[in-house]
């Protein structure tokens, strides 16, 4: 499906020219020439993204701007200001880049085009596989990702993850080292051993007791990243967003 952006504009020759420009790139194009129209628009088309001028007659850009980030039903709209005034950051509140008139074609598309995969890529929710065989640990980080728009696989051994690996799309798995049975490195190796899986990243959930040379051998196998129990929310998060994104 087509990215739908909104142009406001009250001049004509800059909406013709930055609908030329998008249109090109398949981007559903519509226009609004002042202020109420704008929001109007942003009411009723729901665009993906708003190409926004400040100096309009009526409402300003920075007046439309306050108005669809204060309602709850347009504030998730990703803005961008188009103007001949100078870039000033106090302008900057909900608006997420700012060009410059006269400006040049590749700049308006890498713009949009950076806005809207950053947009896309918030929404897609990540899978995580948490492994640890104590279910009260597993339920807890599960509730902790659900909260955090991130989706829990569960496994409470080495084998049930292995085989969770490989049947569905993991992003990354939160692995306990302490397991009966299979420990944790053995899955690590067999995880790296395996093509399915060799590339998923890895953050170990360790006790306080792990020697150094442990995660000496776990960052040899291939682990991102280590977290001792017992571990906060924002740190659980803060190191598996940080091994998404590494």
């Amino acid at each position: 499906m087509k990215k739908k952006i909104l142009v406001v504009d009250d001049e004509p020759d800059i909406r013709e020219v930055v609908r030329l420009y998008l249109a090109e790139e398949g981007y559903e194009i519509i226009e609004a020439c002042n202020g109420q129209e704008a929001i109007l628009k942003v009411q009723t088309e729901k665009p993906d993204l708003v190409v926004l001028d400040i100096m309009m007659p009526g409402i300003n850009g920075f007046e439309v701007a306050k108005h669809l980030k204060d309602d709850p039903n347009t504030q998730h709209i990703p803005i961008i200001i188009l103007s001949v005034l100078a870039h000033d950051s106090q302008f900057r509140q909900g608006i997420l880049d700012y060009i410059s008139k006269p400006f040049r074609q590749d700049e308006l598309v890498q713009t949009v085009r950076k806005i809207l995969e950053k947009i896309e890529s918030k929404n897609i929710k990540k899978n995580i596989l948490v492994v640890d065989d104590d279910p009260d640990i597993v339920d807890i980080i599960s509730i902790c990702l659900k909260d955090n728009n991130l989706i829990a696989e569960k496994a409470y051994s080495g084998p049930e993850a292995l085989e969770k690996a490989k049947a569905k799309e993991i992003d990354l798995i939160l692995l306990d080292i302490n397991m009966p049975g299979m420990n944790g490195f053995e899955v690590i190796k067999l995880l790296k051993e395996d093509k399915k899986t060799f590339d998923i990243p890895i953050v170990v959930l360790t006790g306080t007791y792990i020697t150094e040379d442990d995660k000496k051998h776990g960052l040899t196998l291939g682990v991102a990243k280590y977290l001792t129990k017992p571990f906060s929310a924002d740190d659980l998060v803060k190191q598996i967003k940080g091994a998404l994104r590494d």
